[in-house]
């Protein structure tokens, strides 16, 4: 692409590329638009575009697929619409990021976990959304933010406490098992206390610049709350966003998935399937072709 007309977008501290006659954006961050092509490389295929991006500075952030919005344990439905979304992360999107070792793609589990600090200073219109037996049907009948869950049979019979509803260190509060099963020390685990991760006192933003990370895919749920609010701050703080579709899911009737897909795909960055992702890691460019 570097022989092909290219524009830049954005300022000097954080701009991509844009080749208008191929349609396709260069999101690797050079240190100047003319400095030399950024390797390794994974170039998507997007809705409404090619972007290429660089894995060493990317992160996949998977929001708030806990046990205590997913669990069957708790009496939550076996084919609720989060359990394709995991689906879809645990079968394509997590291996893609694990694919290259050379370049692999670290992940943020960002996921609710307060402390009694966070509950006491918890605005209504955030606990109401958490009111008693209000979000799902649950044998549990459990209470509000900060409730105790009881003891949770496990699928090999054995009893555990569930803890307390999303509090910081309880079961109920850990990423769903199937995806806590896949996570690795260098993974990257931030706890929230809002719907957005990127609002308020989390460490998500020195993570990831401590890491040099530009480029952020978010998954999870729900799209059009937690994922989407996070989307937004993080855009609004300069990271790169590209929503993976199908890696993500909600409650909420369907308008409000398409709002922020076609607000993803068109204004605030690119949109694109795990299954693209997948591909992608697939075909990662560690050197230039020998051809050019």
């Amino acid at each position: 692409m570097s022989d092909k007309e290219q524009q830049s977008i954005g300022g000097a501290a954080n701009f991509w590329l844009y080749f208008p006659q191929l349609n396709e954006y260069d999101l690797t961050h050079p240190p100047t638009p003319e400095s030399p092509t950024v390797f390794p490389r994974m170039e998507l295929e997007t809705t409404k575009a090619r972007v290429t991006i660089a894995p060493t500075k990317t992160a996949l952030v998977i929001t708030d697929l806990q046990n205590y919005f997913l669990s069957p344990l708790l009496g939550r439905p076996r084919d609720a619409v989060g359990m394709k979304a995991v689906d879809k992360l645990v079968n394509l999107a997590i291996p893609a990021c694990r694919l290259q070792r050379k370049a692999e793609i670290p992940i943020v589990w960002l996921n609710w976990g307060l402390t009694e600090d966070d509950i006491e200073g918890m605005p209504p219109s955030i606990a109401k959304g958490f009111a008693p037996n209000d979000n799902f049907d649950s044998p549990h009948r459990m209470g509000g933010l900060g409730s105790e869950v009881g003891p949770v049979k496990l699928e090999d019979g054995s009893i555990i406490d569930g803890g307390r509803v999303i509090m910081r260190g309880s079961w109920v509060a850990e990423s769903y098992t199937p995806l806590k099963r896949l996570r690795q020390p260098s993974d990257i685990y931030i706890h929230k206390n809002r719907l957005s991760g990127f609002w308020g006192g989390t460490s998500v933003e020195e993570a990831l610049t401590s890491q040099g990370i530009r480029t952020l895919l978010f998954a999870g749920a729900n799209v059009d709350q937690c994922v989407g609010s996070s989307l937004q701050d993080a855009l609004m703080k300069g990271w790169d966003c590209l929503l993976l579709s199908d890696g993500c899911a909600t409650t909420s009737p369907d308008y409000c998935r398409q709002c922020i897909e076609y607000n993803a795909g068109d204004g605030w960055g690119f949109m694109l399937s795990c299954e693209q992702l997948a591909r992608a890691a697939e075909n990662i460019r560690f050197l230039p072709d020998k051809s050019v």
